[in-house]
């Protein structure tokens, strides 16, 4: 790391600029398990120019939004959408009819995990983990996620609790730029037109 030492002693820290994209929803409101995208957003999607690097959550969704960007990533289980357990594949008014109060625990508090899945704090843990990993790199990271993960980043960077997650909405394709300079990471907001 003789490379990054120098840099920093000249006030040129390495950064890592890394891009997040939501991948292609699947069809119809669910709790996912691991559907397709859905067809006609996902025949929609364009490469991206000049991609770089790529890492994708290994469900398929994601696999099918990076594929239709132009990426060939390699295959990241902390970009993985929090996972539902016995939620998986209802749709959330079906979970609210059927265990109320555990939905309730579960949208109050992001440490619980009444669907015997994972929690949102513990899906929050392997992001951050992820993102400590790849603070040293530099260059451009293209990553397909999922909006659990997304918020977790974004939430990360910012110093906010899991708490706040829910005033965060991430759709298909969504995208968040975040760059870490060698001391921390920061959002990069893109500049209009």
């Amino acid at each position: 790391m003789q490379g990054a030492d120098a840099a920093r002693r000249w006030g040129q820290a390495m950064a890592v600029r890394l891009l997040l994209i939501a991948a292609v929803a699947p069809a119809g409101a669910q709790f996912p398990a691991d559907p397709p995208a859905a067809p006609g957003p996902l025949s929609r999607v364009r490469p991206l120019e000049r991609p770089g690097q790529a890492v994708s959550s290994p469900l398929l969704r994601a696999r099918q939004t990076a594929a239709a960007l132009g990426l060939q990533p390699v295959i990241e289980p902390a970009l993985a959408e929090v996972d539902f357990g016995a939620w998986r594949g209802q749709s959330p008014e079906a979970v609210l009819q059927g265990d109320p109060a555990g939905f309730a625990r579960w949208h109050a508090d992001p440490a619980q995990a009444p669907h015997g899945g994972e929690s949102f704090a513990a899906m929050s843990a392997r992001v951050i983990d992820w993102l400590a990993r790849i603070a040293g790199q530099a260059g451009t990271l293209v990553a397909v996620s999922h909006p659990g993960p997304m918020q977790a980043a974004l939430l990360h960077v910012l110093g906010a609790g899991t708490a706040e997650a829910g005033r965060i909405g991430v759709g298909s394709l969504s995208r968040l730029q975040l760059s870490h300079d060698g001391r921390r990471w920061s959002v990069v907001l893109p500049a209009g037109a």
